[in-house]
């Protein structure tokens, strides 16, 4: 590897026309992606989306996190860390990437033929590194509640690299540029994700460029698309049911815009036998220089990944080429968030016994997050002291985090304070009898608060619209909904829409003040902070709240 960084020195200083601007993004991409060939474009709902598709971010509302260090080749160090979280706006993100070699050698050929000699001139340091602002949203929220399933991402980059040290021989031997990535991420169906980014794909006069000191030298910077998909092929929402376990099948195909470059084809799979444990194994198809010009590795790789508490390690094996010391580990540690946040043991309520005793009020539940200015801060803590909406382990609350159906489910059933059935029946294929979430939605369907889809499914982790909690929020306050609307209820919903009815009748109802003289927006995902708004508007939950306050309950 050194050997080549010598050679990109030595055209570097004596040929401005080979100044080349290289896009480490390419690498960077954490253990888990490269454990399976880099077949990544359709979608992975941790931090690494940053690297690979950032639509995918919203795949996961919770706190991301991933990082990855280690030597490549055996010569390059390599550093790469990102993060990611939801705010009002969306999934938001920034990642970090760096590549460094130290001590290259810097040489001069002098003579000719037989007289031929290489002179060592000194040494330098090479170091590239881009820093990545990452957005992701449903599409829904731009397109008033359509396109739900679709997911939009985008990635502003900035790079810097060069040489450093090695006296006049380098100097201004660096720079810095600019430019950015497109992802869309379609929901087909539960079991297939297609995913489509555009790397780079700023054109230069709209500052998608690098510009070297040297010579103040301007060059474009590579356009890479990529096309693919994930298929849940075996799974509790996948193609074919199996209750405990899980496997995908990813593809992907990259086409760079550079002339003569080849397409290249990403093949992976990754198992889950078991909750903490993930298997993986994958083709990474790389371009290699040939004898005859441009030809293609196939590049094996495996991994495995371990899972416990929210936390993630991962581990990966990757070929590079045919020579087998370039064969490289990849170890990667992270924070996707437990997919069980709000799990509570299935207990009955315990039952209160009047007795003959004042009982003193008890203090109200608060959280670091939810200031006292917050517009929600009254139901939230009410709602918590309560014990209807739990925090985090942290003490935060996340006021802002979307809620998903299953959640949504569990939220009402608390509310009501409905014992939880120990005959747990299968209602729907991708809600097991094992998972936490069961009872609860086995209630609210019962109750008929909600129900599920056509396909027998629940889509237990899909992020619950406003438009949708509003049908289910006037079911569980038992409100009067008109068949019909003569007039339009909010700015953004029109009368005609599915759910206008059941906003209206929210609407009268009080739930919906903190909406005031502002757009409804139907495909919004609806918050925390809005159900804890909405349901202490709800009449059950009211008169538990001035039982709170007054010290009854």
């Amino acid at each position: 590897m050194k050997q080549l960084l010598v050679v990109s020195c030595w055209l570097l200083v004596f040929s401005c026309s080979a100044l080349a601007v290289v896009d480490i993004g390419d690498i960077g991409v954490g253990a888990r992606s490269l454990g399976m060939g880099k077949a990544t474009v359709g979608g992975l709902d941790d931090a690494s989306a940053i690297f690979t598709n950032p639509a995918a971010l919203s795949l996961n509302p919770q706190l991301n996190i991933t990082s990855m260090s280690g030597t490549l080749l055996t010569d390059v160090n390599y550093m790469m860390f990102g993060a990611a979280e939801t705010a009002p706006i969306g999934r938001v993100g920034i990642g970090y990437l760096n590549a460094a070699v130290s001590g290259i050698t810097i040489t001069q050929i002098t003579g000719s033929g037989s007289n031929e000699t290489v002179v060592p001139l000194g040494t330098t340091d090479y170091s590239s590194s881009v820093v990545y602002l990452s957005y992701s949203s449903a599409l829904s929220r731009f397109l008033r509640g359509k396109g739900d399933n679709v997911l939009i991402g985008a990635n502003l980059k900035y790079f810097l690299q060069g040489f450093s040290g090695g006296g006049a021989t380098m100097q201004d031997a660096a720079g810095t540029g600019m430019d950015a990535d497109l992802g869309l991420l379609w929901q087909v169906n539960n079991w297939a994700n297609l995913g489509l980014t555009f790397n780079n794909f700023l054109p230069e006069t709209f500052g998608g460029r690098f510009n070297w000191q040297k010579n103040n030298q301007t060059e474009g910077i590579a356009m890479v698309s990529r096309a693919g998909g994930r298929f849940n092929l075996i799974g509790p929402s996948g193609l074919k049911y199996l209750e405990k376990q899980k496997l995908d099948l990813l593809v992907e195909y990259a086409s760079n815009n550079t002339p003569n470059w080849p397409a290249v084809w990403h093949l992976g799979a990754e198992y889950v036998p078991l909750p903490v444990l993930t298997l993986r194994a994958g083709i990474d198809q790389k371009v290699k220089a040939t004898i005859g010009g441009i030809g293609v590795d196939n590049n094996l790789s495996l991994g495995v990944g371990l899972q416990y508490a929210g936390f993630t390690f991962d581990y990966a094996y990757h070929q590079f080429g045919e020579v087998t010391e370039n064969t490289t580990h990849f170890f990667s540690f992270g924070f996707r968030g437990r997919d069980e946040v709000d799990r509570e043991p299935l207990r009955e309520p315990e039952r209160n016994v009047p007795v003959p005793t004042v009982i003193p009020k008890p203090p109200v539940k608060s959280f670091g997050d939810v200031p006292e200015s917050y517009w929600a801060r009254r139901p939230i803590e009410y709602l918590a002291t309560l014990g209807i909406m739990s925090g985090y382990p942290d003490e935060t609350f996340k006021p802002d985090r979307p809620l998903t159906r299953g959640e949504f489910a569990a939220l009402l059933v608390k509310a009501k304070g409905f014992l939880l059935s120990k005959d747990v029946k299968k209602l729907f294929k991708d809600v097991p009898t094992t998972n936490w979430l069961a009872p609860y939605v086995q209630l609210a369907v019962d109750r008929k608060y909600i129900q599920g889809y056509p396909d027998k499914t629940f889509q237990p982790n899909k992020k619950i619209s406003r438009a949708e909690a509003a049908v289910v929020f006037t079911k569980f306050a038992g409100l009067q909904v008109k068949s019909k609307l003569s007039n339009d209820v909010f700015p953004g919903l029109a009368k005609g829409h599915w759910a206008a009815p059941a906003v209206s009748a929210g609407k009268v109802a009080g739930f919906y003040e903190f909406l005031a003289d502002k757009n409804f927006e139907p495909g919004q995902d609806l918050t925390r902070a809005e159900a804890a708004e909405i349901l202490s508007k709800t009449p059950f939950i009211k008169d538990k709240i001035r039982q709170l306050i007054s010290g009854e309950k």
